[in-house]
């Protein structure tokens, strides 16, 4: 199913949002390999100032705040 232009780009930002593979994104959209690289680029650009992994905070790599949530009850997720 080829995607309309206009929403190629919110679709596929969200799928790679919600954990698809860039090669999974453009296979469910029918994406050209061109505007797939395209996407893919701006999927990863970060704006000045956001940091550089929009799929993981800054905090999630702080070894001493992941002990200190730990150590308070922790998340399900962060189990040791």
């Amino acid at each position: 199913m080829a995607m309309h232009e206009t929403w190629a780009g919110e679709a596929y930002a969200n799928l790679r949002r919600g954990g698809a593979s860039a090669g999974r994104a453009t296979t469910e959209l029918g994406l050209p390999p061109g505007k797939a690289r395209v996407l893919e680029a701006l999927f990863q650009a970060r704006p000045p100032g956001r940091g550089a992994d929009a799929m993981r905070p800054r905090f999630a790599r702080h070894g001493a705040h992941v002990a200190a949530v730990l150590a308070e009850g922790g998340y399900p997720a962060l189990t040791p």
